[in-house]
């Protein structure tokens, strides 16, 4: 199944240089509506997650989810932070679960998409941001660790802020197939950038897409975000982490993956490599790693296990930085 959508990606492809070449000259840039306007309502964007009152709150995470994927999907993850006594603020990128602009004129499904069709790299900074901004003042407030939890474009957004913001500081992170970098069947969806409002199909199961496909301008954001990644990734990244990859991924490269920790000497970089049970269908990727439907049983209990341990809260607390304050304001990002 997955052979017979990248051959037609593949002939998109094709397509696509041949019309790019013969009308490029004539084509009129597509409008783009105020960033006021696209950040929307910020409820919209953000959820909090919060332990019991009746428990002690030993951290507060950022979790971000993966590109054309439901925020809600991030579930069982957020329920393993609050079990382990972490408040969660669960983010919902533009275009994503309830984020995007409402219109009577199309279903709630329509609207989504049309949000996801207008989507840029500085936006889902923004916002990741803004979300970052509302962790660190409950961190501060209960005087605990900040914790940033990203799959795929969610792990490689919270790096590359990490990277761009002085003022952006995690305790511990864990990452799940994060997209630092991306395999070359993903890089010729660039020859598609003329067309910001195409729609590739999705390769996930229905049940954990929120669109039924991917607009270029989501590709083109992503594409930003891993280039900007790759040239400016120091060594503020190398705090504690903890990386789930499965050898077989799809679209992020495993040895490259490896190499980027080596080279960048992010020797604080645990990588715990995923196995998938045998019972998984075809349907589910290699790059889809984020709960038991998506890893088995077997599995999803050691990485539970795994995420427990890392956020071992009296280890973190040994280990903790001075924490910087909170000063700067959105208007730095990207300078």
């Amino acid at each position: 199944m997955m052979l017979k959508r990248f051959s037609i990606i593949f002939i998109l492809l094709v397509v696509s240089f041949c019309c790019f070449y013969l009308f490029s000259g004539n084509r009129v840039p597509h409008p783009i509506s105020s960033l006021e306007k696209l950040i929307g309502n910020r409820d919209d964007a953000t959820q909090w997650h919060k332990i019991k009152r009746t428990k002690k709150v030993k951290g507060v995470a950022l979790v971000v989810h993966g590109l054309n994927l439901k925020p809600a999907r991030m579930q069982s993850i957020i329920t393993e932070l609050n079990d382990t006594g972490i408040d969660v603020l669960n983010v919902s990128l533009r275009g994503h679960g309830n984020n995007y602009t409402k219109n009577r004129r199309l279903s709630d499904d329509e609207a989504r998409l049309e949000s996801f069709q207008t989507v840029t790299y500085r936006l889902w900074l923004e916002e990741i941001y803004t979300a970052y901004l509302k962790v660190r003042q409950r961190a501060d407030k209960k005087r605990v660790p900040v914790f940033f939890v990203g799959f795929s474009l969610g792990g490689l957004m919270g790096c590359d802020l990490l990277l761009l913001q002085h003022d952006v500081s995690y305790d511990r992170m864990v990452l799940f197939a994060p997209a630092l970098n991306i395999t070359m069947e993903c890089h010729l969806l660039k020859a598609l950038m003329p067309f910001p409002n195409m729609v590739i199909d999705s390769l996930s199961p229905i049940y954990y897409r929120s669109n039924t496909g991917t607009p270029m301008a989501a590709y083109k954001a992503l594409f930003e975000a891993v280039n900007h990644f790759n040239k400016n990734a120091n060594d503020k990244l190398n705090k504690p982490a903890l990386l789930f990859i499965d050898e077989k991924d799809e679209f992020v490269p495993f040895v490259e993956l490896n190499e980027i920790i080596t080279q960048k000497k992010l020797d604080r970089w645990r990588v715990h490599v995923v196995r998938k049970d045998n019972y998984i269908g075809e349907n589910i990727s290699h790059h889809l790693i984020i709960d038991q439907d998506s890893v088995g049983r077997k599995m999803w209990q050691q990485m539970k296990e795994a995420i427990k341990k890392h956020f071992n809260i009296d280890e973190v607390v040994k280990s903790r930085k001075t924490v910087i304050p909170v000063k700067a304001g959105i208007q730095n990002l990207l300078k």
